[in-house]
């Protein structure tokens, strides 16, 4: 396996990126028809591409789960971001890795 990664740049052009850690941002929020979207804004101006949105939607909460590989300090910068945003009751920053390891026992 490679420890780098392809991904596009804004114009379409491919480049490598170094492998970045995976992580998992789980938000609680309003069940507001625009929290998603605000939600998903900090991770465009971070330049970060999420790999997996999860998101359900009941009458008094929205829950988002929000998968994305990113360097450490960058991770921990949009879960501060996306916990301090209005309509948001909670948001919790989880590696990746350690979510998995706790749904395989």
């Amino acid at each position: 396996m490679s420890s780098r990664e392809t991904s596009v740049h804004r114009d379409g052009s491919p480049s490598a990126r170094p492998h970045q850690p995976a992580h998992r941002l789980s938000v609680l929020a309003e069940p507001d028809t625009n929290l998603l979207l605000r939600l998903l804004e900090p991770f465009v101006i971070h330049d970060v591409l999420p790999s997996r949105v999860d998101c359900s939607a009941g009458a008094d909460a929205l829950a988002v789960v929000i998968e994305f590989s990113a360097e450490e300090a960058v991770a921990v910068r949009l879960g501060q971001r996306l916990g301090v945003m209005v309509g948001v009751r909670a948001a919790d920053l989880t590696p990746a890795a350690e979510t998995a390891q706790m749904r395989a026992a």
